[in-house]
């Protein structure tokens, strides 16, 4: 896992990479003169002695001029040291010539070479002065471009040191010039690296369109280093967003241009990014090729050692040792030949916390000798906390202090760990870095419970949830960053919280106190929006707290987690304390037991004996239901609902066993994403107005679903229906219907997939599939559409087979849809049983007098009864067949 710092400051190389040098008549954009070509694409070396006899030798203005264009050169090879003193010296030349715009310019070059470098002060002094300088120059057209241009380094100073609004704005009014003098060039390079600055405030929808406008401006344009770096930005934007092939795509094709024109850093770097997109798609063969690629290419040290750390994260994730052991010695000999300056000391950071987790994987795989000991580990962040104080760049300082803490946590020192996660925290909070914030208020949460400091830990713990729900979008952008895996990284956080609440005040007893119940129900519905979050790539959902008083008098909310050793339920009943209860069981038996139900179900040759099922449908009720029978009945509960995480979301409630019946013969049940996303009003059913959509032929290698005909004739036999079947149901056609008519029914008929991934979440049409975005765009479209849709009926979809979070995907759509209510098939049944059911729902839908977890119940019971009683085909007695479908939402 590559930590958020990094993420941060692979942004920040990005921007850097899209500045060039002003040189004199021109800006180097890959449309050079022939005259700055040949020096820029010369294969001669320039030495520093060579620099320093041209310096003396040079008349002055000759000298200035030439020595830009040499500080140029050694500034694309990566020798920014060795360009100060060539710009210094022209910088001279220029002042006592009395020539202030060039001046400027040279100033500018300077304070993007200090940038290079990490020396901040140094940057803002040269800035400052260029714009203290072109307040001196009256012709205001002539100082305008130049104007542009610094304030484009000074966007960049502005990210470096963590102020990305700051850099927004600034880059904005840059744009805002060359837009006026007619600079298109200037202008798309602004809007791109406007597009970085939203993307490092975890704005990817805004950033998306930014760079879209981008794209599409450059597609006339000649191939030049800006068109190459607009589709490298938008590469990751994609991947940031989950559109992973599209990113791929478009990397490729900024590589093409990047080769053309022989950008060596900008190759580079579109390697990389091709490596980060290759990691999320499952390929690491490609990804390390492309590091590979990245590493050969640049010529840049501080390139060359951001690939070897990705590549690095990489083996350590596959177990290669050896592999991983002769890239951190090419990294530390790397590390040598850079000056002090950010990219150093991130870069040892990164080393350490890699091999912090190289480490724990050698241990645990036995090895009693580790590679790399804790001292070793240790001088490389003592090294990058000091280099940060003297560059006063307290971010990085930091991110070192709470790295070398985390490195004493594994140690098991726990009172240097506390003491330096601390510090690090003292210095987040104080630069308001709310995104390092969070991760050392959860170190300092985990550190204290070992040492036995409950209540403090509960307050690290509830800090850190705080913090990470005032990220909520940047959390979201980073988090589909470079493998930045929210199991791992946000959602322990909520899972440990839960453990510490629910743990009883006296130890053997369960004393816990109302006001940890209600903090625990609080995380639980926080954990399941940070999901949502996540699984959206955006932050987008509306939540608002809800109380079950004010939904229904007559449901009962299980809210479930499971913990480290225990599989937890926070029941809310009506008017009443809340009531906790729990298994004794870990995550792998809980994940058996479901799989085991599935199967039975599943499986046509174990539902041959319906023990099978009835085994663990069993168990799985004694968790969750059996402990509250009594309170369900003396308040007259009609109504279960659960607000589910993990694998148990793939499992049907409605067909638990209690031993005697199943759980729709005593209660309607629904599933809560979060309760917060509850709209609490019941259908409004005057008149039901219902669009019917779907497919009955074989289409895009699905099979057909002969029975879908009869199932939408039946729905229009029992309410007042359009219907677009097979060659009418198109994605333009369906848009068209919805535009036109206020609906309160969308049905559709036709395969889908549920997957944990939201790019492979979609409904199939006759020409197409439609994606999470086009269902909702859809769904919203209507002109007519004054209310939200009421129900979304999916009758032919499936969960995705191997993924253990796919149902997520089914949560997915059923919020971001739009629809209050959506019912939805877990798994794809035959198309005969699914006919008979829905014909049964919507006999009962148009009964104003009951809820629509009624209306779902009462059709899945008339099938269980009348298999029961032969009325129907005898097979459908087995719950594979009536309980796939799950009402998710509004059950009212």
């Amino acid at each position: 896992m590559l930590n958020l710092f990094w993420v941060k400051y692979m942004l920040k190389i990005c921007i850097f990479s899209s500045a060039f040098f002003l040189l004199p008549s021109t800006l180097i954009l890959g449309i050079q003169t022939k005259q700055v070509q040949a020096i820029y694409l010369s294969n001669n070396r320039v030495t520093t002695s060579q620099i320093n006899r041209n310096i003396l030798t040079q008349a002055p203005t000759a000298s200035a001029s030439n020595l830009e264009l040499q500080a140029q050169k050694l500034f694309e090879k990566g020798d920014f040291s060795a360009s100060i003193p060539l710009l210094e010296v022209a910088i001279n030349n220029y002042a006592t010539q009395g020539d202030n715009y060039s001046q400027i310019r040279a100033l500018r070059n300077l304070g993007l070479v200090y940038l290079k470098l990490g020396k901040w002060q140094d940057t803002e002094i040269a800035l400052n002065n260029c714009l203290n300088l072109i307040q001196q120059i009256s012709n205001t057209q002539k100082t305008k471009k130049i104007t542009a241009s610094v304030l484009e380094v000074k966007g960049q100073l502005e990210l470096s040191i963590g102020q990305a609004e700051a850099a927004l704005d600034t880059w904005k009014e840059a744009s805002q010039i060359y837009e006026k003098i007619g600079d298109f060039l200037g202008f798309t390079r602004s809007g791109i690296n406007q597009a970085q600055a939203l993307q490092a405030l975890g704005l990817y929808s805004q950033a998306f369109k930014q760079l879209t406008r981008a794209k599409q401006n450059l597609e006339e344009q000649p191939d030049t280093i800006v068109k190459a770096k607009a589709l490298q930005s938008l590469g990751d934007v994609l991947r940031g967003i989950g559109q992973l092939s599209e990113s791929q795509k478009v990397l490729e094709s900024s590589l093409i241009i990047a080769e053309k024109l022989q950008a060596t850093e900008e190759i580079a770097i579109i390697w990389m990014s091709l490596g980060n997109t290759a990691i999320l798609l499952d390929n690491p063969q490609a990804a390390n090729l492309f590091y590979k690629r990245a590493i050969e290419e640049s010529l840049i040290v501080e390139i060359k050692i951001q690939a070897m750390l990705n590549q690095l994260n990489l083996v350590i994730n596959q177990k290669q040792e050896l592999t991983a052991k002769e890239l951190v010695t090419n990294i530390d000999d790397s590390l040598n030949q850079l000056s002090v300056s950010q990219p150093g000391i991130y870069a040892r950071i990164n080393l350490a916390q890699n091999l912090i987790e190289f480490r724990k994987e050698v241990l645990a795989n036995g090895n009693n000798k580790p590679l790399y000991p804790p001292a070793k580990i240790a001088d490389y962040l003592v090294i990058a906390v000091q280099q940060a104080r003297n560059l006063g760049d307290a971010r990085a300082e930091s991110y070192g202090l709470g790295t070398l803490g985390t490195l004493y946590e594994h140690n098991q020192q726990w009172n240097e760990a506390r003491e330096l996660t601390e510090k690090a925290l003292i210095l987040a909070q104080g630069i308001n870095a709310t995104d390092i914030v969070y991760q050392w208020e959860w170190q300092l949460g985990r550190i204290l419970t070992v040492t036995g400091n409950k209540n403090e830990a509960i307050v690290a713990y509830s800090q850190s949830v705080k913090s990470l729900q005032a990220l909520r979008s940047d959390i979201v952008a980073i988090s589909s960053e470079l493998k930045f895996d929210f199991r791992d990284s946000v959602e322990p956080i909520y899972r440990e919280l839960v453990e510490l609440l629910l743990q009883p005040a006296t130890p053997g007893k369960k004393d816990i106190s109302q006001k940890n119940l209600k903090r625990a129900r609080q995380v639980i519905e926080a954990l399941q929006l940070a999901e949502l979050d996540n699984f959206f790539r955006n932050s987008c959902l509306d939540a608002k707290p809800v109380e079950v008083d004010r939904v229904d008098k007559n449901a009962a909310i299980f809210y479930t987690i499971v913990l480290r050793d225990r599989l937890a339920v926070i029941l809310a009943i009506p008017e009443k304390p809340l009531v906790y209860y729990s298994t004794k069981i870990s995550r792998a038996e809980v994940n058996s037991k479901v799989e085991t139900m599935l199967q039975a179900l599943t499986f046509p040759q174990k539902r041959i004996f319906i023990e099978n099922y009835l085994e663990p449908a069993t168990e799985i009720y004694q968790w969750l239901i059996y402990p509250a029978e009594e309170l369900l009945r003396d308040n007259k509960i009609e109504t279960l609902v659960f607000v589910l995480e993990g694998r148990l979301r793939s499992i049907p409630l409605a067909s638990l066993y209690d031993g005697q019946k199943y759980v729709i013969e005593n209660y309607n049940v629904a599933i809560a994403p979060s309760l917060e996303l509850i709209d609490p009003k019941p259908l409004a059913r005057k008149k039901l107005e219902v669009l019917g959509m779907g497919i009955t032929e074989s289409r895009q290698g699905f099979p057909p679903l002969p029975n879908v005909r009869q199932e939408l004739e039946d729905i229009q036999a029992e309410a007042s229906s359009e219907i677009l079947l097979n060659e009418s149901f198109t994605e333009k056609e369906a848009n068209t219907e919805v535009a036109d008519t206020p609906y309160q029914v969308i049905h559709i008929a036709t395969h889908g997939e549920f997957s944990s991934n939201v790019e492979d979440t979609f409904i199939l049409t006759w020409d197409d599939r439609i994606n999470v975005e086009e269902l909702r765009s859809m769904i919203k479209s209507g002109v007519q559409q004054t209310r939200p849709v009421e129900l979304l009926v999916l009758s032919a979809c499936r969960t995705a087979t191997g993924d253990d979070r796919a149902t997520l995907g089914l949560a997915g759509v059923a919020v971001r849809a739009g629809a209050r209510s959506t019912i939805a098939s877990l798994w794809y049944v035959s198309d005969e049983a699914t006919a008979v059911l829905m014909k049964n729902l919507y006999e009962q839908l148009i009964d104003p007098k009951i809820t629509k977890a009624e209306a779902l119940r009462r059709a899945q019971r008339k099938i269980l009864r009348d298999a029961q009683a032969r009325e129907v085909n005898s097979e459908f007695e087995h719950p594979y067949f009536w309980s796939t479908f799950v009402l998710i939402g509004n059950w009212l």
